[in-house]
């Protein structure tokens, strides 16, 4: 009988250090805020700890990509009609 490869991460999650793209974007800057701020390794190391664990238990029970679509709609321009429309307009049926 013949055999077929299979690759098991080929549809998983893509995951680093169990976190999604944007939060490990997020982890990385704090990580070079922090070491730019203080030169204490060890605060700086329980810091970016923290912020590593606030960022897992803030994703628990999220959906997938919540984080990246979050990010997309705070920095997206809203354009927004610059004529009004009357109110006969509405109103009329």
């Amino acid at each position: 009988m013949k055999r077929v490869k299979v690759y098991k991460k080929m549809q998983g999650k893509n995951r680093i250090l169990g976190l999604e793209f944007f939060d490990f974007l997020i982890l990385i800057l704090l990580y070079l805020v922090v070491f730019l701020a203080s030169k204490n390794l060890f605060l700086n190391l329980g810091i970016v700890l923290a912020g590593y664990l606030a960022l897992r238990f803030y994703k628990k029970g999220k959906a997938p990509h919540w984080t990246g679509s979050l990010i997309r709609f705070l920095m997206t321009r809203r354009r927004y009609p610059e004529t009004r429309e009357l109110e006969e307009e509405i109103f009329d049926e």
